[in-house]
């Protein structure tokens, strides 16, 4: 079973890279020096597997938005009825919000179309029955520009109200329509999109593909996105900055803090998270989102119990805490692709083999499958040869990109043998020789 999942990403003439043929099937570790673009190939491996493995709700977010102005008329409508409707007011509002509720959940379906279809209908009935009011009052004047806005017609004033309500259950049913046509095709437009947000261009690498055993599950060629079998979450962590930070540009924090706020904890990771709390910090993480609560990320110290607001606690304390949240909460399982961006920037020398030694144990027992992008010495070393204490090296590989004489960048697969890596590092070696006494 050792290569039965085996993911293989090729990428050529992208930004520094000229050529990247990237095998993940346990642990690989790319290395190189500063804008050879180990970041490009692990923000493009995060974005094509969160998208393909969320295709469908990712839709379903875009339907949401789409959706916005109908579901705010169904509410002021629904606030507007009569005071002797309060019964069934208070009724509709509560479908409404577990309308709302399921539109930011689920994937489309007919079933959530036909609810708020049928709100639609029952509120055109209900208008009906109010039609002296609605012709006689400002409620008409507002009602009317909120279709106008929503079926962006400058004839609505011709029409009447129920006629208008017909018009925007036609417009619903399309929106639907088109998300139903997106999920049946899998295009590729949301990754497309996504690549040229976080690369700030329209240009797209020569070749860009995607393989599960063998099987193109991605390509730039085809314009559609498969659907992963062992890869169905993807987590990309490059700083612990982030952790109770919320960004526009880096959506990837939002996805992290958005997880770690959920307290439903599971601890089925016992063995590594008892590691992390005893061997590693001296004590535990938690959040809680309580007002009675001091603090809603917290650190607790073992040897006295203090608590500590853990925002506030150093950048390696809240590097293991993200790994220690992500284990309790049973969020890393062997679908997962974690992907680590230069994990060794905010570490103590001692806390990187330690660090490393926890993604080791994390592939070992839990056989989730691991990305890494470093040019520190000890983390690759501290990688190679506890995967080795651990009997997983057979699943590990290292790659080092190696500059060619166009400046661009060729990764070179290693395999197990990490000599070339420390030659690459002997170069700031030469360095310190040449500037110091």
């Amino acid at each position: 079973m050792s290569n039965s999942s085996q993911i293989l990403l090729n990428i050529e003439k992208y930004r520094a890279i000229k050529e990247a043929s990237i095998h993940l099937n346990g642990i690989t570790l790319i290395s190189g020096e500063n804008g050879c673009g180990k970041s490009t190939i692990s923000k493009m491996l995060y974005y094509i597997f969160k998208i393909s493995s969320s295709y469908n709700l990712l839709i379903g977010e875009n339907l949401k938005g789409e959706l916005a102005p109908v579901l705010t008329l169904v509410h002021l409508v629904i606030r507007d009825m009569h005071s002797e409707l309060k019964v069934q007011r208070n009724q509709y509002l509560f479908e409404l919000r577990k309308l709302d509720d399921r539109l930011s959940r689920e994937e489309p379906s007919e079933e959530v179309l036909n609810l708020l279809v049928n709100q639609l209908d029952r509120l055109k009935l209900i208008i009906k029955l109010q039609d002296d009011e609605y012709n006689s009052n400002i409620r008409n004047r507002r009602l009317f520009y909120m279709f106008e806005d929503i079926l962006k017609d400058n004839n609505v004033y011709h029409k009447s109200i129920p006629e208008l309500f017909d018009d925007v259950i036609k417009k619903v049913k399309g929106i639907f329509k088109s998300a139903f046509k997106l999920i049946n095709s899998r295009s590729d437009f949301l990754l497309r999109d996504e690549l040229e947000n976080i690369f700030h261009t329209d240009v797209l690498p020569s070749k860009l593909e995607v393989s599960e055993l063998e099987e193109v599950l991605f390509s730039l060629d085809s314009n559609q996105l498969g659907i992963p079998y062992s890869i169905q979450n993807t987590l990309y962590i490059d700083t612990p900055m982030m952790l109770g930070e919320y960004s526009e540009s880096n959506h990837h924090w939002n996805e992290l803090n958005k997880i770690i706020s959920n307290n439903t904890y599971k601890d089925t990771n016992r063995i590594i998270t008892n590691i992390i709390s005893n061997d590693v910090l001296g004590g535990d993480v938690s959040y809680e989102d309580d007002l009675l609560s001091p603090y809603n990320f917290a650190f607790r110290r073992n040897a006295d119990k203090e608590i500590f607001n853990l925002l506030d606690c150093a950048t390696g304390i809240k590097s293991f805490s993200i790994l220690q949240f992500l284990l309790k909460l049973g969020i890393i399982n062997n679908k997962t692709l974690l992907i680590f961006d230069e994990p060794e920037s905010n570490l103590h020398p001692q806390w990187i083999v330690e660090y490393a030694r926890i993604i080791v144990l994390i592939n070992k027992f839990i056989k989730a499958k691991v990305l890494i992008a470093t040019h520190n010495p000890d983390f690759v070393s501290a990688i190679r040869y506890i995967s080795e204490k651990e009997n997983v090296l057979d699943s590990v590989n290292f790659y080092i990109a190696e500059k060619q004489s166009d400046l661009l960048y060729k990764y070179k697969h290693l395999d197990k043998d990490i000599e070339p890596i420390f030659k690459s590092f002997n170069i700031a070696l030469d360095r310190i020789e040449k500037y110091g006494v």
